[in-house]
């Protein structure tokens, strides 16, 4: 999976584009409200969201495990000079943080990646553990109800690769 993100952010440096996504914008008046000060956001990618999170005056943690991704992103803080925790993270291998560290977990289509149900399971279970009690777990994701569901070729349940991005479309059960 590295190698496709990798391409990505050494061929685009805003693929995603350069204003904070909307969930972040979302998240922020909630951490605002539930006095959020230390974050750590799973799967920056190129790090639109840590870095306004930061101007926010919010002390920011990010993994990512594309090293291409973490170059970049150290290349904007100094630019901005804003101030991020940066660490390349397999966060399969577990999140390199203790436990009740963090008032907030933030993750925007990260749990869309191509993971096994049990490594779902299993990043939960960790974001779960480095968050202070009564923390704040903000994640987007696409489920089946997406435009985009059943696009492009299915890799596994729910898991379909759409121009060679294996993405899981999570059951929308209401």
């Amino acid at each position: 999976m590295n190698k496709i993100w990798d391409k990505v952010y050494s061929n685009d440096s805003s693929f995603f584009g350069n204003e904070p996504s909307k969930f972040a914008l979302m998240c922020d008046e909630d951490f605002i409200k539930h006095k959020v000060q230390k974050v750590l956001e799973l799967g920056f990618g190129q790090g639109r969201d840590s870095l306004f999170f930061a101007s926010k005056g919010l002390e920011v943690y990010a993994i990512d495990s594309s090293k291409i991704a973490i170059e970049n992103l150290t290349a904007k803080t100094k630019e901005l000079n804003l101030d991020i925790n940066l660490k390349n993270v397999n966060a399969l291998k577990g999140l390199p943080f203790s436990n009740d560290y963090f008032d907030a977990v933030y993750s925007h289509m990260f749990y869309n990646m191509g993971f096994t149900n049990d490594e779902l399971k299993f990043l939960f279970n960790e974001s779960k553990r480095v968050l202070k009690n009564k923390g704040l777990e903000a994640f987007s994701v696409r489920n089946d109800k997406d435009i985009m569901y059943r696009k492009g070729t299915k890799v596994a349940e729910n898991i379909y690769d759409i121009n060679g991005f294996q993405i899981r479309f999570l059951q929308n059960k209401i």
